[in-house]
């Protein structure tokens, strides 16, 4: 049916949370009052924080926390970098899940609003989707559901057709999920005790008393790190992944604790078992691209780390990165 697709791409998932007293949001200082962003601090966990705060501002800022000379928005308003006109108007915490770190950052992208909902297990600082608490037939009663309930809406009269493009939002309460179909004031309640079966590990260790702490399976938005020790001495090799399409291409950062500057690779894909990022340069003379001796290669192994190499200039590391 046609509004299948526009399901998909029109998810706002809506979580709450509980912040610890350890953990607090506090506002990034900016010389300019429009552009505001949220920084987490962790007393019991910086690690957390750090991981947290860094996919937050590689991916709304381009760099990392402190890697900026006068203003933290300056690369998102060099319009040589980002072609768009981006203001970062406010954000605020969602709370009421005590696993869940739920960050509401609303901005302005070409003067048009947009709310962006990052959602996070606090536990171990893992970001997290709506589809990542489900297992594949917890998916598939999900959009049954959902069908379902647009199918009553237009018999009532309250949607015009199933054709017509929906927009939904989701909340996570207490003991159910609340499906919200925005600007038509009609919500659908699934209570968890009804969800269960339908829950991935990794849901039920979120949502449900549990003392097992579950990693979220997907390789997209994740970090990973490698414990270095070459001839420049002892480091940390960090690298982040972020969203994976379809064909497995990807955006992947890598950066080093001694060196906490962020580098994009040019090309990056994940595929199953490997990863595989490498920079390129455009040869004018030879009116071709050329590799600029910059790579990243993983090949996956049984316990889960991946092991490979990363290239940078003629220096080459033989590391085993795993996630943290």
């Amino acid at each position: 049916m046609c509004y299948t697709k526009s399901l998909l791409v029109s998810l706002l998932l809506c979580l709450s949370f509980g912040i610890g007293s350890a953990q607090e949001l506090v506002e990034i200082a900016s010389k300019n009052t429009n552009h505001k962003f949220p920084f987490l601090k962790d007393e019991n966990n910086p690690e957390i924080a750090s991981k947290i705060n860094s996919f937050l501002q590689l991916k709304y800022l381009l760099h990392l926390p402190d890697d900026f000379i006068e203003n933290p928005f300056e690369k998102v308003l060099d319009r040589e970098i980002v072609a768009k006109d981006y203001e970062f108007i406010s954000w605020k915490e969602r709370k009421l899940n005590t696993n869940i770190l739920c960050i509401q950052i609303d901005q302005k992208i070409n003067k048009k609003p947009i709310t962006f909902l990052e959602h996070f297990d606090k536990r171990t600082g893992d970001f997290f989707e709506l589809y990542d608490l489900f297992n594949a037939k917890g998916k598939q009663k999900l959009h049954e559901e959902i069908s379902k309930k647009i199918k009553q809406l237009v018999d009532i009269g309250k949607v015009p057709s199933l054709k017509h493009n929906i927009a939904i939002s989701y909340k996570i309460q207490e003991d159910k999920l609340v499906i919200v179909f925005l600007r038509i004031q009609e919500e659908l309640e699934l209570l968890f005790s009804e969800l269960t079966p339908f829950f991935s590990d990794f849901g039920k260790s979120l949502l449900l008393p549990s003392k097992t702490v579950i990693r979220r399976p997907d390789m997209a938005n994740k970090l990973l790190k490698a414990d270095s020790n070459s001839f420049i001495g002892k480091d940390v090799y960090r690298i982040l992944i972020l969203k994976i399409a379809t064909d497995g291409k990807t955006t992947i950062y890598k950066w080093r604790d001694k060196r906490k500057k962020a580098e994009k690779y040019t090309e990056a894909y994940v595929k199953n078992d490997s990863i595989k990022a490498d920079d390129f340069v455009w040869d004018a003379l030879e009116q071709k691209k050329v590799h600029a001796m910059y790579k990243l290669h993983l090949k996956k192994l049984e316990n889960g780390n991946w092991k490979g190499e990363i290239q940078s200039g003629s220096m080459v590391d033989y590391l085993t990165f795993k996630e943290y």
